[in-house]
C-alpha cells in the first residue's frame, strides 16, 4: 500500500467542514444563512484548557454556529477569548485561502448575490482557451467576501472541474 492510498483509507479523502473566524457570529450567520439557504445548527460555546491546549493558545473561549451544507460543513467561529486580531490577506498571498460554492448556473448566482447586496471583486468570467487552461472550457466563476473578509467563490464547473459521485 502507498502513502495516498494509506492516506485514503484513513479518511483523507473527504473534507467535514471549513472554520471560518469571524468578528461578530450574530452577523455571520445573518449572511451565510442567506448565502446559502439553510439554518445554522447548532449553536454553543466551547473552550476551556484542553480546547486552548489543542489549538495551541493559553486559554480559549469561543461562540459558534454551524451550516450544515450538502456536502460540507461552515463551522463561524467568534473567540472571546484570546481577543482575536484581524488577518488580511490577498488572493495571491502564500496561506490564503478561499471557500467555494458550487452552483448550476453562474449568472442566476451573481444576480442572487447582487440583490442580496453582495459585491463582486470583479466580473465573473467563464474560462476559455485563451484564459491558459488545456481542458474545463466553460466553467464559470466569480469571487466575493464575506463581511468580515473572507474570500469566497462560487463556480458552476464543467469538464475536469465538474465533480462526480459524492
Amino acid at each position: 500500500m502507498n502513502d495516498t492510498t494509506a492516506l485514503a483509507t484513513m479518511g483523507f479523502s473527504r473534507a467535514n467542514h471549513v472554520g471560518i473566524v469571524t468578528s461578530n457570529l450574530d452577523a455571520s450567520i445573518r449572511f451565510y444563512e442567506a448565502l446559502t439557504g439553510k439554518k445554522a445548527a447548532p449553536q454553543d460555546k466551547i473552550g476551556g484548557k484542553r480546547m486552548a491546549g489543542v489549538l495551541g493558545l493559553d486559554k480559549a473561549l469561543i461562540r459558534y454556529a454551524t451550516i450544515h451544507l450538502d456536502n460540507l460543513n461552515i463551522d463561524l467561529l467568534q473567540y472571546e477569548a484570546p481577543e482575536p486580531s484581524k488577518a488580511q490577506y490577498a488572493n495571491n498571498q502564500i496561506g490564503a485561502m478561499h471557500l467555494c460554492f458550487e452552483v448550476d448556473n453562474i449568472d442566476d448566482a451573481v444576480a442572487r448575490l447582487c440583490k442580496a447586496g453582495i459585491r463582486l471583486q470583479g466580473d465573473p468570467i467563464t474560462f476559455m482557451e485563451e484564459d491558459g487552461l488545456k481542458a474545463g472550457f466553460g466553467t464559470a466563476v466569480a469571487y466575493f467576501d464575506d463581511p468580515d473578509g473572507t474570500h469566497l467563490e462560487i463556480i458552476a464547473p464543467q469538464g475536469p472541474f465538474k465533480r462526480t459521485g459524492n
